[in-house]
């Protein structure tokens, strides 16, 4: 999906929006982390002797990379940034982002104003899908106008 903006009849602010799908969007790395994955499974079912330990490995891997093979929809706009992923949103506004650090992948925003290793329980994380510049600008102007 392409991403898209908007802006309302008022002139307000513009409204981002995309999804993410990173096993997609990423594909020849993906291809690596899917023979990875299937490797490890397999390894796990040789290993442990049983198709159950194999599909127990699947499950775990499943889990921990489900924001990788699963989409996640994003939506920016005047008010703050709203992440959804498996029918659960969440919604971050703008006066509570009080640092930002640009990624190759990605935008982390956090709500502490120096580095903090709960950044990554806390802050939020906007995953780019071809719209970085657009992403890095909005979010920065953003946070400026709200401080």
């Amino acid at each position: 999906m392409e991403p898209e903006a908007t802006s309302d009849a008022q002139g307000a602010a513009e409204t981002l929006r995309w999804r993410s799908l990173p096993v997609v969007d990423d594909f020849p790395r993906s291809a690596l982390l899917i023979g990875v994955a299937v490797a490890v499974c397999a390894g796990a079912g040789v290993s442990f002797g049983g198709l159950g330990y194999a599909l127990l490995a699947a499950a775990f891997l499943a889990v921990a990379l489900g924001r990788y093979f699963l989409p996640t929809w994003y939506e920016l706009d005047g008010d703050g940034v709203a992440v959804r992923f498996l029918g659960r949103t969440r919604r971050v506004a703008w006066t509570e982002v009080r640092r930002t650090q640009v990624h190759r992948e990605g935008m982390q925003l956090s709500p502490f104003a120096g580095p903090s290793r709960l950044e990554s329980f806390r802050g939020t994380f906007v995953r780019f899908a071809g719209n970085r510049d657009e992403v890095v600008s909005f979010v920065e102007s953003q946070v400026a106008a709200h401080r």
